[in-house]
């Protein structure tokens, strides 16, 4: 009997999709679960690169190969950060621009 496996939607993974009331990313504050999900990356992947120099010390592996993959590791999850931080700190500094925009305004009212 043959099953039907549904694929699973990755919520960060998807491209926004902004209504037409949100006319640029200023108003679109970065939600908290972003932050979690990065940090939940950063874990996974200092664990992997603890497990793979734990491994180093057993001399049942090759220790270059395992080296090698830590590299890999640590040169993936630099690349991440730099580019999810890049991402983060474009939207954050449009909304503080937006929100000192919007004191300045509110400040010449009164």
């Amino acid at each position: 009997m043959a099953t039907n496996k549904a694929k699973r939607s990755i919520h960060l993974a998807q491209p926004e999709r902004r209504s037409p009331n949100h006319k640029s990313a200023e108003l679109m504050p970065v939600k908290s679960h972003v932050y979690h999900a990065i940090a939940e990356l950063n874990a996974g992947l200092e664990k992997a690169i603890l497990n793979l120099q734990e491994l180093q010390h057993n001399h049942l592996f090759r220790a270059s190969g395992l080296a090698a993959m830590n590299r890999v590791l640590r040169g993936i999850r630099a690349q991440a950060n730099r580019q999810l931080m890049m991402a983060v700190n474009e939207r954050e500094t449009a909304n503080a621009g937006h929100f000192q925009k919007l004191g300045l305004e509110a400040s010449e009212l009164t």
